[in-house]
């Protein structure tokens, strides 16, 4: 994420969100095995957190606060929540505010949200069972909790979704195992010297930071040796367990690729998915501009082009050590209207140093420098340092929202392509904006981008016919559930 998406993500979101959030996601930690259990999983999610998932995700995590009892609102002060570890029988007991009414005295209780999940200390028993192989509760109680709770925190009623949740555990555990068996038939879980070395140093260099996280955040004090018990404690997490969850996904990529190696895409498959490609985004854009603009700045696949974009660059002359966080605070303060004659003068001292190399590069620039020599000369986001964002810019509109306001805005303000702004600041520093040009609206040309389009059909074909052979591979286990031993 660049530093104007996090400009804006700071700048536009309501005071008080984030500390509600931080509410959230420690009642998560809590229930997935401590605060090590969160970073770990943050460490190792393989996703890219896209910019609309984000926002999803946090609306998503407000509802459930006003859910479960949290008020929300400007007036609201939310230090009165707060976990204080007082409660000695339950940490989620310790989650109460007493100057609640919420009906019960406790914020959870037995028949609350969490009510459907499963014991994890019971006597295992066989859940699932085919020829050459069965399935525990031990495995499954788990996976299904995690994924239960997850889906109770997006909203969901628990009782609604436990018994699909269950069952879609059961199959894809059962699925694992199976295709863990025929992998293991065809020599695909055989690893090459060359491969085990690989992963020995991959899974000491994430084991290790992993490590770090952990001491930093809930073990400080403590020696590595016991940091490393206690992640192993909460989590589950040792050197072992994450060369061997390499391991795995290494052969399971090697099962994938031999079973879709056969798999190929015809020239009126890749027009029918550009497409239904153009349709799709066209759609998705008008309703989330942001989309548009993010998929963009990550390299994602773009087949259709909203009306009213321009292509920007900008140089960054950024602060250094904590005048970034001292910019933030002075500027929130302007904003919310409790500054006076000292906090912007506070501001324009700040500011001095950098609006001082920004006339040297506007000078630079009316010598005739290339716009782009000045960007590696005085600084621009990471993001703009490789192409093809070096080149092409970011795409701005009047709504955008993605980036900086004070760069949008800037930005927008110019009038012809090539023309360069004033200096613009930000909590991150001065910037100067170059108006690159117009994006031309419409489709893209399928030519232009046949052979990502050929790619990204081949791909979805190829995850189709895949799941179609693993189903195909359960149904031929003839795989018995005994759903009901879990109760």
């Amino acid at each position: 994420m660049t530093e104007h998406k996090k400009d804006a993500r700071r700048r536009r979101r309501k005071p008080g969100v984030p500390v509600m959030l931080t509410i959230v996601l420690i009642i998560i930690a809590l229930l997935m095995g401590g605060l090590a259990g969160f970073v770990v999983a943050r460490r190792t999610d393989t996703h890219v957190y896209a910019l609309q998932a984000a926002n999803d995700r946090v609306t998503e995590l407000e509802n459930t606060l006003t859910l479960i009892g949290y008020p929300l609102g400007d007036d609201v002060d939310p230090q009165q929540w707060l976990y204080d570890n007082t409660a000695n029988d339950s940490a989620l007991a310790d989650l109460t505010d007493a100057g609640w009414d919420t009906g019960e005295g406790e914020l959870w209780s037995d028949d609350s949200l969490l009510s459907a999940t499963l014991p994890e200390d019971t006597e295992p028993v066989v859940v699932a069972e085919w020829a050459g192989g069965q399935l525990l509760s031990s495995e499954v109680i788990p996976e299904y909790n995690d994924q239960l709770t997850t889906l109770i925190f997006a909203g969901h009623d628990a009782n609604e979704v436990a018994e699909a949740t269950l069952k879609r555990v059961l199959e894809s555990l059962a699925g694992d195992k199976i295709i863990a068996a025929r992998a293991a038939e065809l020599g695909l879980t055989e690893l090459t010297q060359e491969e085990l070395a690989r992963i020995d140093r991959e899974a000491s260099e994430s084991y290790e930071a992993q490590l770090d996280d952990y001491i930093a955040l809930v073990g400080a004090g403590q020696s590595r040796e016991e940091a490393a018990q206690g992640l192993e404690k909460e989590s589950g997490v040792t050197l072992e367990s994450v060369a061997g969850a390499m391991k795995q996904s290494l052969w399971n990529q090697k099962f994938y690729d031999h079973i879709v190696r056969d798999v190929t895409v015809s020239d009126d498959e890749v027009q029918a998915h550009y497409d239904a490609l153009v349709a799709r985004q066209k759609e998705t854009f008008a309703a989330y501009p942001e989309e548009f603009e993010y998929d963009h700045q990550t390299g994602a696949l773009i087949a259709f082009h909203p009306d009213g974009y321009r292509a920007v660059r900008d140089i960054l002359i950024a602060f250094e050590g904590e005048d970034s966080r001292t910019a933030a605070s002075l500027t929130e303060q302007l904003e919310l209207g409790e500054a006076d004659s000292d906090v912007r003068a506070q501001l324009d001292k700040l500011y001095a140093p950098l609006e001082e190399k920004a006339k040297k590069a506007q000078q630079k620039l009316a010598d005739g420098a290339a716009f782009a020599d000045l960007m590696d000369e005085f600084g621009c986001d990471a993001a703009l340092k490789e192409e093809p964002l070096r080149s092409e810019g970011y795409y701005l509109s009047d709504h955008s929202y993605v980036n900086s306001v004070e760069f949008v805005e800037g930005s927008m303000m110019l009038e012809q392509p090539g023309q360069v702004s004033s200096p613009l600041r930000s909590v991150f520093g001065v910037h100067l904006a170059e108006y690159i040009g117009d994006v031309a609206p419409g489709p893209v040309p399928l030519d232009a981008i046949r052979e990502a389009v050929t790619a990204d059909a081949l791909k979805e074909k190829q995850a189709a016919y895949y799941d179609q052979q693993r189903q195909a591979l359960l149904e031929a286990a003839q795989v018995k559930y005994y759903p009901e031993r879990l109760h």
